[in-house]
C-alpha cells in the first residue's frame, strides 16, 4: 500500500509540474518575442499588443484561481494583547475557523490588526514575531494577530500567488464569525490590515470581500509579478485603494519584486521606492554580497520600515510631490507632508517621498516620549554605554533596540511581580503609580 501511495504521490507532483510548465509557456514564449521586438526596432503599438496578451495570461490564471477560493481552516491566527491594567501580563493564543474557543480572549475594548506575511515566510519566523511584539509593545489600542499561512507560502511562487484568494476569504470570514459573536462590541471598521508582499493582495481581497469597510490596510511593497509585471492585471485581482476605507503603501522595490503601481489612497516611496534601498547598497565583503540580493533587501525593507514605525519617536515623513527628482530637487518642501503607519491620525491622499539613512533607525529621531513609566531616553543611553564597552558585547544597533524592548518588558512584569509578593491580599488589580 505504501508504494502505491508514493507512486499516486508521484503522479500528482508531475501533473502540478506539467501544469506551472503549461501556464507559464506563453509568458516566456512572449518575453522571447519581445526581446525580439527591441531587437529589430519595432514600434511601441507592437508593444502594446504584447502586454494586452501579458495581461490577459496573467488575469486567467487569477480569475480561476479565484473562482475556487474557499476557506482554509489550516490557516492559524496567532494573537498577543496586553492588559491595560497589568503590563507585561502577555495574553498568547491562538484562533481558527475550526475553533473558535480562543474569540473569548479578545479584548472586547481593543481594536483588531491582522499581519499578513508573504511568501516562503510562517508566522514562526523570527522577525515575523518580532514585528508582532514591537506592535503590541508600543501600541495597546490593538489585539494583534499574525495570520500564518505559511504551508501555503512555502510553495513555488506562483501556487503561493493563486492561494492568496484563500487567504483573504478565511480572513474576512474570522472577521465575519466575530461580528456574528460579538455585534455590540466588535465591527469590521475597527479591523486593520497589514500585509507583506504577497500578503498585502491577501489583504486587499479580504477588504473586497467585506465591502471595503474595514478601517485601513497597510500595504508593504505588494507583489509585482503576476499582478503588476508583465502587465498590471485589473484591480479586483489585487490590492486597490477602494478594498478599505483607507489604504496606505510602501514601495520599496518598484519595478522588480514589488509593484511600481500606485494602489493606494497614500502611497509612500523612500528613497524614490526603487532598488536598492540605502540599507542595502553597502556590503562588507565580497562574500557579503553574493551573499545578499540587494533587490531582495529592498524588498524586505518594508516590512523592515514598518516595524521601525512602530515607535512614535522615529515618525517616516514623506512630502507630496509628482517624483522623487522633484523631491531630491527640494520643489516640495512647503508640499503636504504625511506620516505612515499607523500612528497617522490623519488620511492625506497621494504620492509622498521621503529619504533614509543607511542604518538603524533609518530616520531622525523627531521627538522624546516616555513609555509607560521608563524613561525612554534614559534606557537609550544605558544601551549606548554598553555598546561602546570595549569588554562588553559588540551588538548592532537593530539588535540593541530588540534587546531594549525585550528588558522593558520583562523588568516591566518583574516589577508587577514584586508589587504582588508585596502585597498577598491584593486582588491583582491595582494600578501603576
Amino acid at each position: 500500500m505504501p508504494r502505491h501511495v508514493n507512486w499516486r504521490q508521484r503522479g500528482q507532483k508531475q501533473k502540478q509540474k506539467q501544469q506551472s510548465c503549461h501556464d507559464f509557456a506563453w509568458l516566456w514564449t512572449s518575453l522571447l518575442l519581445l526581446g525580439s521586438i527591441w531587437s529589430t526596432g519595432a514600434h511601441f503599438h507592437k508593444w502594446k499588443i504584447l502586454q494586452r496578451s501579458f495581461r490577459y495570461m496573467q488575469e486567467t490564471m487569477l480569475r480561476n484561481s479565484l473562482e475556487r477560493a474557499h476557506l482554509n481552516y489550516g490557516i492559524v491566527f496567532e494573537c498577543r494583547t496586553i492588559s491595560d491594567i497589568d503590563v507585561g501580563d502577555d495574553s498568547h493564543f491562538d484562533l481558527q475557523l475550526g475553533d473558535l474557543s480562543g474569540f473569548r480572549r479578545l479584548d472586547d475594548k481593543k481594536k483588531l490588526a491582522l499581519f499578513l506575511h508573504g511568501w516562503n515566510d510562517q508566522g514562526s519566523k523570527e522577525w515575523v514575531q518580532e514585528l508582532l511584539f514591537t506592535w503590541t509593545l508600543f501600541d495597546e489600542r490593538y489585539n494583534v494577530c499574525v495570520v500564518d499561512w505559511g504551508h501555503l507560502s512555502q510553495n513555488d511562487y506562483k501556487s503561493a500567488s493563486m492561494s492568496i484568494f484563500d487567504v483573504g476569504l478565511t480572513v474576512a470570514g474570522i472577521i465575519i464569525a466575530l461580528e456574528e459573536m460579538r455585534p455590540r462590541q466588535f465591527n469590521r471598521q475597527n479591523v486593520t490590515l497589514a500585509g507583506y508582499s504577497l500578503g498585502a493582495h491577501a489583504a486587499g481581497y479580504a477588504g473586497a470581500v467585506l465591502d471595503g469597510r474595514v478601517e485601513q490596510i497597510i500595504g508593504l511593497d505588494p507583489a509585482g509579478p503576476l499582478f503588476t509585471l508583465p502587465a498590471a492585471v485589473s484591480p479586483k485581482y489585487r490590492l486597490d485603494q477602494t478594498d478599505a476605507q483607507y489604504v496606505q503603501v510602501m514601495h520599496t522595490s518598484s519595478g522588480t519584486l514589488g509593484t511600481s503601481l500606485k494602489c493606494g489612497h497614500a502611497d509612500f516611496y523612500p528613497n524614490g521606492g526603487r532598488a536598492p534601498q540605502r540599507n542595502c547598497q553597502m556590503f562588507m565583503s565580497m562574500s557579503d554580497m553574493q551573499n545578499t540580493n540587494p533587490i531582495a533587501c529592498s524588498h524586505s525593507t518594508a516590512a523592515i520600515f514598518f516595524r521601525q514605525s512602530l515607535d512614535p519617536q522615529y515618525p517616516f515623513m514623506g512630502y507630496q510631490c509628482d517624483s522623487y527628482r522633484s523631491y531630491a530637487a527640494g520643489r516640495c518642501a512647503n508640499n503636504l507632508r504625511a506620516r505612515f503607519g499607523i500612528h497617522s491620525h490623519r488620511r492625506p491622499e497621494g504620492s509622498f517621498y521621503f529619504d533614509t539613512i543607511s542604518s538603524h533607525p533609518y530616520v531622525k529621531r523627531q521627538r522624546s516620549v516616555r513609555l509607560r513609566n521608563w524613561d525612554w531616553e534614559w534606557e537609550l543611553e544605558r544601551e549606548r554605554e554598553r555598546n561602546q564597552n570595549p569588554g562588553g558585547r559588540q551588538m548592532s544597533e537593530a539588535r540593541s533596540g530588540d534587546l531594549l524592548l525585550g528588558r522593558l518588558w520583562r523588568r516591566t512584569w518583574q516589577r508587577r511581580s514584586r508589587e504582588r509578593n508585596r502585597c498577598p491580599s491584593s486582588t491583582g488589580k491595582d494600578r501603576l503609580e
